[in-house]
């Protein structure tokens, strides 16, 4: 009998060496195709590396467009051209004596930092050369730590291969900035071990990579992290406690100021978690076109949490009147995760202004801060010092079960919807609300979450660079929180019905959409050229606590600056 447990452990522990071993050698090629880069020597699967097609058109940002180039240069654009050269100049000499505090700074950042000067100016904002001298030898370091210890390599290198595809820096495999991302976030899961690697980072360097060399996107990304005026730590930490906080936030300054609106998207069991992972996450790239996304960014590099929470709003607002128009779940998330990427309908200087008058407008309403964090959404192990992984995360054995952690997402979210729902209730007769509380698939439409309760440590959930894409745990059909039915984001097919198991927000695929509203174009106005009486503005001042306001009623021209 001894003879026989003997055996048996014998043959555990050669059976864990070997699969130890086997995940060292899957690292270590993954790394060696990344140090090869574009060498012809590297084998790239066809599949890995789409056919590079030469487009019309490649924007300067790099984004490539299926659209024909214009033979001459307009005399706007030799006008916009000779503008933003003198905006660098400008630029030059106010970065040459920096005072992130100066209002010049802050009035110079909301009209837009010039691409040229985004590169100094962002390291600026993110005192990205002084943590670099401050830590000299500190990546490379943490670097060649990754390439022996790292545990994500297999995810990162996957999320690399599908991050800004449509833009030339990253679109050929083994590309410069391809193997910069993968250093870089592998790094970054050595240097913060305890939050390891979100796929939600991946477009934050990328973003930052478009700018800055690997090393100081490595800082920049952390200063992202673990600064508090940026605190993302705790939107990718497990639990996502900060999302949890901003999407409540969130849902209280649309009761106040958005009524209809709140009650339109409750109507319709659209919840803030459909449409907005990607705003707070990764602050609105992919969802908006990108160079209205870097203004956006511009502004909150300066000012912090408080935009996202202000630009969101601001979205919803400028298109209040076409979201009320659709009366399904599946248009209002399409319009809002597609459409709006593809065509925002106003152009980037008017949606900037807007977004700056509805700062000023929640703070006078005292909610342009969400309240206070908790101390589980910051880093509490030190940051920098080696700490190696267990053998499961080494193996790569995913848990058969939620942590306590991750329950507490599903049970909050639950009792945030059923709270909606008592709310948008007490607003709305019963004839005219479809989302009573009696109507089980508006409860379950906020179940999707529990797919957001997978650990980072072991890559369980998805955020594609395409959407967020999660999958369900089979265990949770035996927690004591939900046995019916749990709901999951895919990138299937929506499947509705009674049994609602999955719902799926890839919309890559829409045809071309007509805006009923006024459309800008692209050059700036003045208030004497563009009829802004069809065009949606921030509310005045008014009673929050008057029930009867209704914000479609609300003046615009009570709210010029």
């Amino acid at each position: 009998m001894t003879n026989n447990i003997s055996s048996k452990t014998i043959t555990a522990l050669d059976d864990q060496e070997a699969l130890l071993q086997r995940a060292a050698d899957e690292r270590e090629a993954i790394f060696n195709r990344y140090s090869l880069g574009l060498d012809p020597k590297n084998v790239v699967d066809p599949w890995e590396n789409p056919t590079f097609e030469l487009y019309h058109i490649t924007d300067k940002y790099g984004f490539m467009h299926d659209s024909r180039l214009p033979d001459t240069r307009d005399s706007q654009e030799l006008q916009r051209t000779k503008i933003e050269l003198e905006r660098d100049k400008k630029w030059m000499k106010m970065l040459a004596n920096w005072n992130p505090n100066n209002e010049k700074v802050r009035r110079r950042v909301f009209k837009g930092i010039p691409d040229r000067m985004r590169w100094p100016a962002w390291k600026k904002l993110l005192n990205v050369d002084e943590l670099i001298v401050a830590n000299r030898d500190k990546y490379a370091s943490m670097l060649a730590l990754a390439r022996k210890y790292s545990t994500e390599v297999r995810q990162i290198d996957s999320d690399v291969n599908r991050q800004f595809r449509d833009n030339v820096a990253y679109r050929q495999r083994y590309s410069v900035k391809q193997c910069s991302l993968f250093n870089v976030l592998n790094a970054y899961s050595i240097y913060n071990p305890e939050l390891g690697y979100c796929q939600g980072m991946a477009c934050l360097a990328g973003v930052l990579l478009l700018f800055m060399q690997e090393e100081e996107a490595f800082w920049a990304l952390n200063q992202l992290i673990i600064d508090r005026k940026y605190a993302m730590h705790g939107l990718f930490i497990e639990g996502f406690p900060k999302l949890t906080r901003f999407l409540e936030h969130h849902d209280r300054i649309m009761s106040k100021m958005m009524r209809k609106l709140h009650q339109h998207f409750m109507k319709h069991n659209v919840d803030a978690i459909l449409y907005s992972i990607k705003w707070f996450f990764v602050i609105f790239v992919e969802r908006i076109p990108y160079s209205l996304a870097l203004r956006v960014w511009d502004i909150y590099l300066l000012e912090g949490d408080r935009v996202v929470t202000a630009m969101a709003v601001t979205i919803l607002y400028l298109h209040k009147h076409e979201l009320l128009r659709l009366n399904d779940m599946d248009s209002i998330i399409e319009y809002l995760q597609v459409k709006l990427h593809k065509n925002f309908g106003y152009n980037d200087d008017y949606v900037i202004e807007a977004l700056e008058r509805m700062m000023k407008k929640l703070k006078d309403l005292k909610l342009d801060v969400a309240p206070p964090a908790k101390a589980n959404e910051f880093p509490v192990r030190p940051l920098g010092q080696f700490i190696e992984a267990d053998i499961e995360k080494k193996i790569g054995r995913r848990r058969s079960e939620y942590t306590d952690n991750e329950k507490q997402v599903i049970t909050d979210v639950i009792l945030r919807s059923e709270q909606n729902a008592v709310e948008v209730q007490s607003t709305m007769s019963y004839e005219t609300s479809e989302c009573a509380t009696g109507d089980a698939y508006s409860m379950k439409t906020y179940r999707s979450i529990t797919s957001l309760a997978t650990s980072p440590a072991v890559s369980s959930y998805s955020l594609y660079s395409n959407g967020f894409v999660v999958t369900t745990n089979n265990k949770l059909y035996n927690n004591d929180i939900d046995n019916n039915t749990t709901s999951a984001y895919n990138n299937g097919h929506n499947n509705h019905g009674n049994n609602y198991n999955s719902y799926s927000h890839n919309y890559r695929h829409s045809n071309s959409y007509s805006y009923s509203h006024t459309m800008l174009p692209l050059q700036n106005h003045t208030d004497a050229e563009v009829d802004y009486g069809h065009v949606d503005d921030l509310p005045p001042e008014f009673n929050e606590n008057d029930a009867n306001v209704d914000d479609d009623e609300l003046s615009v021209q009570n709210t010029r600056l």
